[in-house]
């Protein structure tokens, strides 16, 4: 079977890929080399093309993709990733199901009314912006009557002389910045900006060029994703999985909390050992989803502001710096397989523990609802020692001394809660 009829191509046979393409009476203007630019719009025959999610708006897909096949070279010129990719932007590959929603609204508006938006192509067919509208318009030609009609794309073709620079100010500049209305997924812009840092770290300012190319997101916000990405990173790396990116775009959020967490120790003038505990910490709730991201910001309650500490809940703190206390067994318990890890259980009691003290200190000036608490979990406790529903459960044996010792300290809080309350009332 040639080339041609499988649905890939022969590169050698082209040339240029602007002698097979039409011209169109369009031009969009790019930054290019300094200076403004109007290129040409040309139609693209979808078979020349190939997906480039290398970097960009679908970069997790292509981490998703090699962890999937590791150890194999993945080409997405080649019928078997094209056909992969092909799926993967449709919402039928396994994890990409969040992608089937906006590929079917794509794919109707290119129905209805066909391409409105030139995409942007590299010089030998890669596409550097227009992968879903590719793989709408192949879907389309495959399954309507009139074919031709989805057999172009309509882009602008960079010339091979463009650099690594240009490009990620097109697709970048294109793709990320806030007037745009299909942003890309968090996670894919972080790396976005990470690439272009890479590729500006020569410049006297990196975020400077950064923000310059994502219009309406300032130097200040980038600077905030450079340290929201240093700690991804160094999530990944400690959990066994580097680069796994794929990974973070439920919990992206959360990493936004604990950068914000980490900073806030350091303008404190935390000592770096207990950053670190604070770090490993905030890596095993993220890890097992033990607190939301709201949840997290009680984090930063807990350890006060300002030079008198305003808030400050050392006893709540502690409970969660705890987490953090064994680096190497926690390292083993997180780089294990599986949706929770062993220890999740025993991770939630310690940040349950946490909330209700922050929970507690919130209602520090209403007495007797912190009573009436108290009292709710200490029948609930009676209840459970009455019917003895875990006196089979192993856990439960084990922490029999611990219950023991807790209920004796709250007889005596108690008792000491009687006399204040009986001292305040003769006042």
């Amino acid at each position: 079977m040639s080339k041609e009829k499988d649905g890939t191509r022969d590169a050698s046979k082209i040339v240029n890929l602007k002698d097979v393409s039409e011209l169109t009476h369009r031009k969009e203007l790019f930054w290019i080399k300094g200076k403004r630019q109007e290129l040409e719009v040309y139609r693209v025959p979808t078979k020349c093309l190939y997906f480039n999610i290398e970097n960009g708006r679908y970069a997790d897909k292509m981490v998703q993709l090699r962890e999937d096949n590791p150890g194999i070279d993945i080409d997405p010129r080649e019928k078997k990733w094209k056909d992969t990719i092909f799926r993967m932007l449709k919402g039928d590959y396994p994890g990409t199901t969040r992608d089937k929603e906006p590929f079917e609204k794509l794919r109707t508006d290119l129905l209805d009314r066909q391409q409105l938006r030139p995409g942007v192509i590299l010089f030998d067919g890669g596409v550097l912006d227009g992968n879903r509208r590719l793989a709408a318009l192949l879907d389309l030609a495959g399954s309507e009557n009139n074919v031709t009609k989805f057999e172009y794309l309509d882009a602008v073709i960079l010339d091979e002389d463009v650099g690594p620079e240009d490009r990620w100010r097109i697709e970048a500049g294109v793709q990320i910045g806030k007037d745009e209305k299909h942003p890309y997924s968090a996670i894919n812009e972080l790396l976005k900006i990470k690439e272009g840092l890479r590729l500006f770290r020569d410049k006297q300012n990196p975020s400077k060029e950064v923000s310059k190319v994502l219009y309406g997101i300032t130097e200040e916000e980038i600077k905030k994703d450079i340290g929201k990405i240093q700690v991804i990173d160094e999530y990944l790396i400690f959990i066994g999985k580097p680069h796994a990116y794929n990974e973070i775009g439920e919990v992206i959020e959360r990493f936004d909390e604990a950068a914000r967490t980490l900073d806030h120790a350091r303008k404190l003038s935390w000592k770096p050992a207990e950053i670190q505990k604070l770090k490993l910490a905030q890596f095993a709730i993220i890890r097992d989803k033990l607190m939301d991201n709201w949840q997290m910001r009680e984090l930063r309650s807990a350890m006060g502001s300002g030079k008198v500490a305003k808030g400050k809940n050392d006893q709540a703190l502690n409970e969660i710096l705890s987490l953090g206390g064994n680096p190497q067994e926690l390292k083993k318990t997180l780089s294990t397989k599986g949706v929770a890890t062993a220890k999740k259980a025993i991770n939630q009691e310690t940040v349950a523990a946490f909330l209700d003290q922050m929970d507690a200190q919130d209602k520090a000036d209403k007495p007797l609802q912190l009573a009436k608490n108290a009292n709710t979990h200490l029948k609930q406790l009676l209840d459970t020692l009455q019917e003895e529903r875990l006196i089979n459960n192993t856990e439960y044996v084990q922490t029999l001394d611990a219950l023991l010792s807790v209920l004796k300290e709250i007889v005596e809080v108690a008792g000491k809660c009687v006399e204040k309350a009986k001292r305040s009332k003769r006042k």
